[in-house]
């Protein structure tokens, strides 16, 4: 999945692409105006990003600018987690989500957290793990970000429990969430009594149940 690249690839990019289109090139084309070394780190960058794929070796094609773009705002972190192979749970508004099957989604292409609990002595893997493959990562509390970002909360131990294949902190730390945030959290606070038969003393309108009703 192509991930951002810095400015002097992407001049490169925007070189080859312009220049061959689909067609097959070679490092050849960038000796004309490059150092060799900084010829083999250039292919090394786009490649590794994948804004250009190899063919054969010696050989390569640009990706076309829309599939680029177009992937690059794709989720990634989901599957960035699972191949981690590392502890952690979902929490807070993405074990929201989990538990209430997505029918509450919190994301967009433009704004995208991930709320994670993580082992505390694992926090550093983590950040770097993620930094490595351009993921905005926060510790505790979010920062500003756009698209994808992460926010661990470092944690002793990891008590959650699997849901639908997916290690997400548990239904009582989840629906005490949605109570205490019942302003943006009334929905899925709905869906969790309709479905699960969590108990609330919080008050739910009526036409929230009703809608929940639709999907449970």
């Amino acid at each position: 999945m192509p991930e951002p690249i810095p400015s002097f690839a992407q001049r490169a990019y925007a070189i080859l692409y312009n220049r061959f289109g689909g067609r097959p090139f070679g490092p050849e084309r960038l000796s004309w105006f490059l150092s060799p070394g900084m010829v083999k780190k250039t292919l090394h960058v786009l490649e590794k990003g994948s804004w250009i794929r190899r063919v054969t070796k010696g050989s390569y094609v640009c990706i076309s600018p829309e599939d680029v773009f177009r992937d690059m705002v794709q989720l990634k972190v989901p599957r960035l987690l699972e191949e981690a192979q590392k502890e952690y749970a979902y929490a807070r508004a993405s074990a929201v989500e989990v538990w209430t099957d997505y029918s509450y989604i919190q994301r967009s292409w433009e704004h995208s957290p991930y709320f994670v609990k993580v082992l505390r002595d694992d926090v550093d893997f983590w950040v770097r793990y993620f930094r490595r493959h351009k993921i905005d990562v926060f510790v505790k509390d979010a920062g500003p970000a756009i698209g994808e970002f992460v926010v661990l909360l470092p944690e002793g131990r990891l008590d959650h429990e699997v849901h639908n294949g997916v290690p997400v902190e548990g239904l009582n730390d989840v629906s005490r969430f949605c109570e205490e945030n019942i302003e943006l959290f009334e929905y899925p606070l709905a869906y969790l009594k309709s479905k699960f038969g969590v108990k609330t003393t919080r008050k739910i309108d009526k036409r929230v149940l009703d809608e929940v009703a639709k999907v449970v």
